[in-house]
């Protein structure tokens, strides 16, 4: 139903809620890789307009998904995500993201990212990630 992006794969899923909102794709090495999911009937709201609440899950799952990059796979949470939506998106369209760290303590994560279709720039968010069993 939802092919692979020319570049990308299939990301595996395990999460429950993830998995029925995915497919979810990736491109490039751990640590560095870029993200996307194709906007399908699933996603939108009654206007036709990609859900904000599903730009969050993907803000979510892929910030969470460089967060495991980043540690190995360590255990962790989301402690706390801020967003903008900038621009609609609709059925059809492709949204990427390529999450950046932007500061790691001992137990926690800061990470950002620009969501866009295209060139353009439709949801931003930035989170805290709390390592399980790191004080």
């Amino acid at each position: 139903m939802n092919a692979p992006p020319p570049g990308f794969v299939e990301t595996k899923l395990a999460d429950p809620f993830e998995i029925y909102v995915g497919p979810m794709f990736d491109s490039g090495e751990k640590g560095a890789r870029r993200f996307a999911f194709r906007i399908d009937e699933r996603h939108v709201n009654m206007r036709g307009i990609l859900h904000g609440g599903m730009l969050m899950t993907f803000a979510d799952m892929t910030l969470g998904q460089a967060v495991w990059d980043l540690t190995g796979n360590a255990p962790c949470v989301t402690l706390n995500m801020q967003t903008q939506f900038l621009k609609p998106a609709r059925a059809g369209d492709l949204v990427e993201v390529r999450p950046e760290l932007i500061r790691r303590t001992r137990a926690l994560l800061f990470m950002r990212g620009d969501f866009k279709v295209g060139e353009e720039i439709i949801f931003t968010a930035s989170s805290v990630w709390k390592l399980l069993g790191v004080d």
